[in-house]
């Protein structure tokens, strides 16, 4: 693995457009997938305080939904448009 990093340094790869793409990507799916994992602890979180908060999963799924959604467009746009 180190071999391959080394390899791909002295080729440049890692200053061609393609890869900032990727980067760019990557890091967007990332602060997506940690915002979701937030959303889902913080919501496990507060039921365990008050069970009676699980009649409100509906909003948490659609909350859920819309993060999802801002991350896959995010995704899009670094991967196709920049």
């Amino acid at each position: 693995m180190i071999q391959q990093f080394a390899q791909a340094a002295a080729n440049e790869v890692f200053w061609q457009p393609d890869a900032f793409k990727a980067l760019a990507a990557s890091i967007a799916l990332g602060a997506a997938a940690i915002g979701l994992g937030m959303i889902g602890s913080s919501y496990m979180k507060a039921i365990g305080r008050n069970p009676e908060a699980g009649k409100a999963a509906g909003q948490i799924v659609i909350i859920a939904a819309m993060v999802e959604v801002t991350a896959l467009l995010a995704f899009l746009v670094f991967a196709f448009f920049v």
